[in-house]
């Protein structure tokens, strides 16, 4: 693509945001003298008006804008419901290219063409933003699909990226109390895994020996002599399209039982596996007789581990024990609540909310669904504007939005909460008291009290300035701080000793017992470190 067209690209791009962004002045403007309830009005108007413009746009300017626009549709805490249900509307499916771009793209990846396949189909069986997918048989006979990434897309996505950056520069200055850079720096890192076939291949890989043992699902098998970065050749498996519901009805599949299989494999990904696939919509999803799904598309993954499978762990202990502090100290720690914000409004919604469930009957839970839960948490995302999904929950929030949908159109009468509560509850109860997790608990809490003393320090610095809510100027008041802290750190270093002792222990009792002697010196030197600070205090 010329230099020239990417650049009026760029400026297509920059001039529909700022036509956006003007209406809304124009529109404070107008609604200078006006009653409240008119000003809502039009503004509601406003929201569907521009949310369409940006739909029809992004379809005809393509690339990337398709992308920005699905991403931006599961973005509900930061856009109003008109944009996020007008944007969602989008499908990654966009005019092929023509064909001699994708002989072009093949021959430079595997070399002539005639020379790896025996036929190979010029009408593809899906185009998409960045690629399509043709139907081929190599020349040793299998038949097999290949993926091929469009000429000319790296420049294509270049330009947009720069549209994205300018259009965010200028939110950051308006919307300061929102965390803008967190959209950019999350869209980059999907569309630069997107763009990698060589991973799509290794996270097919990955999602097949996941569902090794499960007969229900199938997965694809990479032809890895005939895959590169920008060519990716997997196995073809023929099926249904998950929404072609009069071909399925047709061949007698039972809808329910899709439903059901395809809800328990996302369980498994969700809370078994801690690696989910992130693009769940009709066109990667297949059945056969059987029912088997067919699972294909594995450029958008996510992953659930480390701090986020913990969080999510405590969140869900919190709601099963009606713990209402707990689950938004939960979301502290997650990154959903600024570490500034006044919880306690937060709390106390959230305990409504747990005694709206408190007492529910198995028929009701079953009358239950995603989306009244969902009305529920965009109470509370309205309740402060400060809070904001962070990063890693983007993407796993619209996966659940998109297969509470489709589940809905295979079978109403499926609950996706209750076929998913036994792997929830798996997951919740999981390595809780192994050695590992006795070893992680002993680590975090180690590192939560190295960071004790600076918050301590920046707590002291702020209120000797009187910038807490209470103002706080006396000496004494700051030295008896001083004297609680130190009593604190003590009574922590005697909790890290007990645990570590107890760990120390129960480690032994398991046989682990280089583990063990490391965990009891470790708890000799905790308790070294306490007698001299209680010496000190």
């Amino acid at each position: 693509m010329r230099s020239t067209n990417l650049r009026g690209r760029f400026i297509q791009g920059v001039a529909l945001f700022l036509r956006v962004l003007l209406s809304y002045k124009l529109l404070g403007l107008r609604n200078t003298f006006a009653a409240p309830h008119l000003r809502n009005e039009r503004l509601k108007r406003l929201h569907a008006k521009n949310a369409v413009l940006l739909r029809e746009r992004m379809i005809e300017m393509r690339g990337v804008l398709i992308k920005i626009g699905q991403f931006l549709s599961s973005r509900v805490d930061l856009l109003p419901e008109e944009y996020t249900s007008e944007l969602s509307k989008l499908q990654d499916q966009v005019p092929p290219a023509p064909f001699h771009d994708i002989v072009q793209r093949v021959t430079e990846e595997l070399g002539p063409m005639n020379e790896v396949f025996s036929s190979f189909d010029e009408t593809p069986i899906a185009s998409a933003s960045l690629g399509q997918v043709h139907r081929a048989c190599l020349r040793h006979g299998d038949c097999i699909v290949v993926k091929v990434q469009y000429p000319g897309i790296d420049d294509v996505i270049a330009a947009d990226m720069r549209t994205l950056k300018f259009v965010i520069r200028i939110l950051r200055m308006i919307y300061r109390h929102i965390n803008i850079d967190v959209i950019y720096s999350e869209f980059s890192r999907i569309i630069l895994e997107e763009l990698n076939y060589l991973q799509e291949g290794k996270n097919a890989e990955t999602f097949a020996r996941n569902f090794a043992d499960n007969p229900k699902i199938r997965i694809p098998l990479v032809y890895w002599p005939f895959t590169t970065s920008k060519v990716l050749t997997l196995e073809y498996l023929a099926g249904i399209k998950i929404t072609d519901f009069d071909e399925i009805d047709r061949q007698g599949i039972d809808r329910k039982e899709i439903a059901r299989n395809l809800a328990e494999a996302y369980a498994q990904m969700f809370f078994s596996d801690g690696l989910f696939h992130g693009d769940p919509h009709p066109g990667n999803i297949f059945v056969t007789p059987g029912p088997e799904i067919i699972l294909v598309d594995f450029g958008m993954v996510d992953r659930i581990s480390g701090p986020k499978r913990d969080g999510l762990r405590r969140a869900f202990s919190a709601v099963v024990d009606r713990d209402s502090l707990g689950l938004v100290r939960a979301l502290v720690d997650m990154g959903f609540i600024p570490l500034t914000h006044d919880i306690q409004p937060l709390v106390q919604f959230v305990d409504r909310i747990l005694q709206k469930y408190r007492d529910i009957s198995p028929s009701e839970f079953k009358a239950m669904d995603i989306e009244e839960i969902g009305n529920d948490i965009m109470a509370a995302l309205q309740l402060s504007p400060s809070i904001q999904i962070p990063n890693d929950f983007i993407l796993f929030g619209r996966v659940v939005g998109m297969l509470n949908g489709l589940g809905s159109r295979l079978d109403p009468e499926t609950n996706i909460i209750e076929i998913a509560a036994p792997f929830a509850k798996r997951f919740i109860t999981a390595d809780k008291f192994t050695a590992a997790a006795i070893l992680q608990q002993a680590g975090t809490s180690v590192r939560a009290l190295g960071r004790l003393p600076k918050l301590l320090a920046e707590f002291l610095v702020t209120t000797g300035r009187g910038e807490t809510r209470v103002e706080i100027t006396s000496a004494d008041v700051v030295r008896e701080l001083r004297n609680i802290y130190r009593i604190g750190k003590g009574f922590i270093f005697a909790m890290l000793t007990t645990g570590l002792g107890a760990g120390a222990l129960l480690l032994r009792i398991n046989d682990y017992p280089v583990e063990s002697a490391w965990t009891a010196a470790g708890a000799g030197v905790l308790f070294v470190w306490l007698l001299l600070v209680m010496r000190r205090s």
